[in-house]
């Protein structure tokens, strides 16, 4: 059989040069070809070709085709590249020292790394540490990995993740390609809508959160479900014991993540989806054991719907869902022995509780309730007042940190805060929400600018940072506002560079799209990817 890579690479270079190179060397291709010139586009198809073949072969429960792939796979020039790319170029903690001290900036490095890129089933120690959660006087653990060994575990995902995806649950939602917060928030409101009847319009649910146990992981369990290479399971393994998964399920947050803190994890939330994979088809299956869905031969889908539990689950935080307060105690009982007897995990009863969804609860920084509306049951979704105060409290640390900043600064450091917690939280009935915190946020700017200038007039200083009569563009909308925060600073050549701050309120309500079913970006249904992306329900 031909080498996968002479196959692809024996062509003419960006630079018009033709380049030969030697079967099974990627040294050569390396000298051959320079990292600017590399076509990415070219690369990432031929690796995604790989993918889909592996999930294909997984949907279809052949597994030696699966492990011939993924052995393939690993041996790629093309995954090497894309791994190394990924932990240099592209990730959030490209720019952070790994425990070696090492930087890979240059081209010369990254193609070094790619040489010596391979599985070994070693791993370097990984350096604890322990910074701040954000709004919280604790801290949270987190670890220093090496560069290196961010592109191994890269490398194995890409491997990994198309067949796993294959046969995750079709509503686990955490850490997934093609699947979002906002994903898990639209099923949990369809439930609460489509499981109701007239005479109970309310529903009662299991709120669970998984306690931070995970140093304490059953290892063995963990890849013996894994259940792949044995280069790859002696690699996981040696992750695990240096403790990679310590610490993760406070670093899984997904609000935290919106409002700043950086995920540098790359295949820990995949073991974490791996170690929680089957509890909704348990729960589902031990339902239909003891007849709790009251399913009958004649009984349409809507009374089913009505009658059945639902799980809706984002990495360690979940949901479960029926109108019978009883069988959610029994449900919350089996899921802790199924958790104990598997994972050896145990859910974390400070934040686990029943509520009833009339009065209202909280998942992934929204609230949720369910009210009645003549004949029809409404749910309500919007941003949680934890979130909102988050938020606030994000804004009054930004501004009383830079009390001698300019005003232009000041508008840098504080509109990617904002509007990227809006982004986030637009997908809600946040209509009345953004217009309070406008105003709230509007009151903390007024009160900066009036503090930095006590000697000039009142009217004078609102000219100076809240200038009158101005319009301003924001998604294509023209509005005029009298006190909207401006900036001014000399750039290059005393060049005058101008920035403003637009008002949260600006941001109207969407309509998010929910992913469908078991649908997966590796299943090669490229039509249903480009419309989906196309409306922005990704």
């Amino acid at each position: 059989m031909p080498n996968e890579i002479t196959k692809h690479w024996d062509k003419p270079t960006p630079m018009g040069s033709k380049v030969y190179l030697c079967k099974n060397s990627n040294d050569n291709i390396m000298s051959s070809l320079a990292w600017k010139n590399l076509n990415w586009s070219l690369i990432n198809s031929r690796l995604f070709r790989y993918q889909t073949r592996i999930f294909k072969a997984s949907r279809e429960n052949n597994i030696p085709k699966v492990k011939c792939l993924q052995k393939r796979l690993l041996n790629s020039f093309d995954a090497k590249l894309v791994a190394v790319r990924q932990v240099t170029m592209l990730n959030k903690g490209k720019r952070m020292l790994g425990i070696d001290k090492d930087v890979f900036t240059t081209d010369l490095q990254k193609e070094k790394l790619v040489k010596r890129l391979r599985l070994d089933g070693k791993v370097l120690p990984i350096q604890p540490v322990y910074i701040d959660k954000f709004g919280k006087t604790e801290k949270r653990p987190n670890g220093l990995i090496k560069v290196r060994d961010r592109a191994k575990q890269a490398l194995c995902l890409l491997a990994l993740e198309p067949e796993w995806e294959a046969r995750f649950d079709a509503n686990s939602y955490g850490f997934r390609p093609g699947r979002f917060c906002h994903d898990a928030i639209e099923s949990t409101r369809l439930v609460l809508r489509n499981y109701s009847s007239e005479k109970h319009y309310h529903k009662y649910i299991l709120n669970a959160n998984i306690t931070k146990c995970f140093d304490q992981i059953n290892q063995d369990y963990l890849v013996a479900k894994l259940n792949t290479l044995p280069i790859m399971e002696r690699q996981v393994k040696a992750w695990l014991k240096v403790g990679v998964l310590e610490g993760l399920l406070e670093r899984t947050d997904a609000f935290e993540n919106i409002i700043g803190v950086s995920r540098r994890e790359i295949i820990s939330p995949f073991l974490l989806n791996i170690a929680l994979h089957g509890l909704e088809n348990h729960i589902k299956k031990w339902s239909r054991i003891n007849k709790l869905q009251f399913v009958k031969v004649n009984q349409d889908s809507v009374n089913v719907k009505r009658h059945s539990l639902a799980f809706v689950r984002y990495a360690n935080k979940f949901v479960v869902i029926h109108k019978d307060k009883t069988i959610i105690r029994k449900a919350k009982a089996e899921i802790t022995r199924w958790l104990w007897e598997g994972p050896c995990l145990k859910l974390d009863e400070e934040t686990t509780f029943i509520c009833n969804s009339s009065k209202s609860f909280s998942f992934l920084g929204f609230s949720f309730i369910t009210i009645r509306v003549g004949n029809k049951t409404k749910v309500t979704v919007y941003p949680s007042r934890n979130s909102q105060a988050l938020l606030l409290l994000k804004v009054r640390n930004i501004i009383q940190n830079n009390r001698s900043a300019s005003s232009y600064n000041l508008i840098s450091l504080l509109r990617p805060a904002i509007f990227g917690w809006a982004d986030y939280f637009k997908y809600s009935e946040c209509r009345k929400c953004f217009h309070k915190l406008a105003h709230l946020i509007f009151q903390k700017l007024r009160a900066w600018v009036f503090r930095r200038d006590t000697r000039n007039g009142r009217k004078e200083v609102k000219q100076r940072y809240f200038p009158s009569g101005k319009e301003y563009y924001y998604n294509g909308v023209k509005y005029k506002d009298n006190w909207v925060l401006n900036g001014k600073i000399k750039g290059k050549n005393n060049t005058l560079k101008e920035n403003w701050l637009p008002s949260i309120a600006w941001i109207k309500s969407r309509k998010w799209i929910k992913i469908k079913g078991d649908k997966s970006p590796f299943d090669g249904d490229n039509s249903y990817w480009e419309k989906r992306i196309f409306n922005k329900g990704n």
